[in-house]
């Protein structure tokens, strides 16, 4: 669009000074918006090709199990997607183990740019679950034999209300309740707890039995994980790690009421991680940004 002072002169006379002034603004608007668009639109290009990359490794995991109810594969949608830039993700994901009940697992994967000096996609995985299973990644694998969630009753709390509704409002309210620190190379950050929870579950199938995820994140990174649970009568609770930080603690009342135990190596552990060399959409092999 171009703009010359004939043109610009007739908007004047047609539209008075300030109906003018108006279109020429919304005139502006439009051309910073058309010098805008290439990068907007290679953005989303990036964007949607990074989740695809995700979502393409998710699909190809194969799990086993000796055991009925456990799923071949994680669900085909992540339950929360963010990017932590300060810390070299361009775009991460998680994912559930599980579409029914409680998940048996979470699975966090990352496009990390640089960290280790080249593109690498991580994986980072919790167990809820002491039911044993395998995941087979390309060419590695993990085999949880138990986990490290502990449910707690927590003290003061309601019994649950009679509808899902009423009982979002009673979690929303518990989770707020509790608070969240980790401590990264000996530095101390406070965590913010979501919201909303990431996903919603009926753990049996008693009367007002109810569950959801909440995660406690540095920026949008999820670091902790809080179950919060109905079997119909109480209220429980129970923490985890998704995190390789030193120290992680979750208050309740300000009193403590879960830290995280140290980081378990091997492919057996709860709670567990690897990472792989990958070629990430945008990203260079020294890990710079492509130029257009």
């Amino acid at each position: 669009m171009i703009l010359t002072f004939n043109s610009m002169w007739r908007v004047v006379r047609c539209a008075g000074w300030i109906g003018a002034i108006l279109v020429l603004a919304s005139l502006i608007d439009v051309l910073h918006g058309n010098d805008n668009e290439p990068a907007q639109d290679r953005a989303e290009e990036l964007k949607a090709r990074r989740f695809e990359l995700m979502q393409s490794r998710v699909a190809a995991l194969k799990i086993e199990s000796d055991k009925t109810g456990v799923p071949s594969k994680f669900a085909a949608k992540p339950i929360f997607k963010y990017s932590d830039p300060a810390r070299g993700y361009v775009a991460a994901s998680v994912w559930k183990l599980g579409e029914q009940g409680r998940p048996l697992a979470l699975l966090a994967v990352e496009l990390d740019r640089s960290t280790y000096g080249k593109p690498c996609i991580g994986y980072e995985y919790g167990s809820f679950t002491n039911t044993p299973f395998k995941v087979t990644f390309e060419k590695s694998t993990w085999s949880p034999r138990s986990t490290l969630y502990e449910f707690k009753k927590i003290p003061d709390a309601p019994p649950p209300e009679r509808t899902p509704q009423l009982r979002l409002i009673q979690i929303r309210s518990i989770a707020k309740r509790f608070a969240s620190t980790e401590v990264v190379n000996k530095e101390k950050c406070e965590l913010r707890l979501l919201p909303q929870p990431v996903d919603r579950y009926e753990p049996s199938e008693a009367d007002r039995a109810d569950g959801a995820v909440f995660f406690f994140t540095f920026g949008t990174n999820p670091e902790v994980v809080l179950l919060i649970e109905s079997d119909g009568q109480s209220w429980f609770y129970a923490a985890g790690r998704m995190t390789g930080a030193e120290e992680v603690v979750l208050t309740f009342d300000e009193a403590i009421a879960w830290q995280g135990s140290p980081l378990q190596q091997g492919t057996e552990s709860p709670f567990t991680g690897h990472i792989a060399p990958i070629d990430i959409p945008g990203i260079d092999r020294d890990g710079k940004e492509i130029a257009e």
